[in-house]
């Protein structure tokens, strides 16, 4: 619930805002005075954190939109879906826009669509996205068995992940195991299989994935613990201190991700895994790190940056979003000659990165 303070604000700024909510209808004469009213000013920041965090209940349809087109990330192609969803909970306005934006108001499983692994290292596999039983990556590598406990990974992956650990044993000695890398549709069939033995399905849907909605069959995602005589290789221990906390420090520059932090549970569908990382390249998993977002967010919020118009600048990057195409091949019409990285979300286009400078 917002605190006594932000409700007060909230209030405040509804006053604020009461030019643009609905009122009763007006004599023409005061209609026509009302359109020569000057402008609002912007809202502060302040303003629109109060905004954020207040009930969506507490508006009607024309002015919880008017509300919520006044935040960042305000998508007016999901206006129908954010009032869908808003009746379905005391949600604020800050939930409704990140619920929607990553399709986590739909119908998990029964209204997944099948992922295609290969189109790039950005690919979402969750409970919206899933896998085919036979589906194995091709570029399927050992993993280095001096740190790990056996087991495949891409290739890319498999690199960013092998320099990690090399340059921190190399400067702490720590001693990493890969506990669960790539695991089979059949592999993670089983597990969840015994996990239904133990728990219900929504419990058990919380913290493991179905067959074919698990990040492990992409050959991207890894499983670590601390190098100990007796390993949980299901629940691998990976605190938040020492030199696991370091690995973590530095895993963006390398390409990785926390891929179930703690908070996000609402977004990701899987409860905090504090030994779950996924390799979505870079420049990505610094932006993602920096601002805080998950894959499914990362998604949502390129969308604001569209090729044709509005890239993101990075240092040494650019990046952006292009749409596919809802009939036929999506086509790419390049206007730089910049070296350039494609990868597919899986959801509703393509990730587009556009390299300044040499990247390894």
């Amino acid at each position: 619930m917002p605190s006594e303070p932000l409700i007060a604000l909230a209030l405040s700024l509804l006053i604020s805002l009461a030019p643009f909510l609905p009122a009763a209808e007006k004599s023409a004469p005061e209609e026509e005075s009302a359109r020569v009213v000057e402008e609002q000013p912007a809202l502060s920041a302040e303003q629109l954190a109060a905004l954020a965090q207040t009930p969506a209940s507490w508006f009607d349809e024309p002015a919880l939109l008017d509300a919520l087109s006044k935040l960042p990330h305000y998508d007016e192609t999901r206006a129908q879906r954010y009032l869908a969803y808003r009746t379905g909970g005391v949600w604020t306005l800050e939930q409704v826009l990140r619920i929607v934006n990553t399709d986590n108001d739909l119908p998990r499983f029964t209204a997944a669509v099948d992922a295609d692994p290969d189109d790039g290292d950005l690919i979402l596999v969750n409970k919206y996205s899933r896998l085919a039983s036979d589906y194995v990556p091709e570029d399927l590598v050992t993993v280095e068995p001096a740190y790990s406990n056996g087991g495949k990974l891409k290739s890319e992956a498999n690199d960013a992940f092998c320099d990690l650990v090399e340059a921190m044993w190399a400067e702490t000695g720590l001693h990493l195991v890969n506990a669960s890398p790539y695991r089979s549709y059949q592999t993670q069939k089983n597990l969840y299989a015994r996990y239904r033995t133990q728990y219900s399905e929504a419990t058990t849907d919380r913290f493991s994935a179905r067959a074919g909605y698990s990040e492990h069959q992409t050959g991207l995602a890894i499983d670590l613990g601390r190098r100990s005589a007796s390993i949980d290789f299901i629940r691998p221990d990976f605190p938040y201190t020492g030199l696991c906390q370091t690995f973590r420090r530095e895993m963006a520059r390398y390409g990785l991700i926390q891929r179930y932090p703690a908070g996000k549970e609402e977004i990701t569908g899987i409860g905090h895994e504090p030994w779950h990382f996924r390799y979505v390249g870079q420049p990505h998993a610094a932006i993602m790190e920096a601002r805080g977002l998950t894959l499914e967010e990362y998604i949502a919020w390129l969308r604001e940056f569209p090729y044709e118009s509005c890239r993101y600048q990075e240092k040494n990057a650019i990046v952006s979003f292009l749409p596919g195409a809802s009939d036929g091949p999506t086509i790419l019409k390049r206007d730089s000659d910049l070296p350039c990285t494609i990868s597919g979300n899986n959801v509703d286009g393509f990730i587009i990165t556009e390299w300044r400078r040499a990247h390894g």
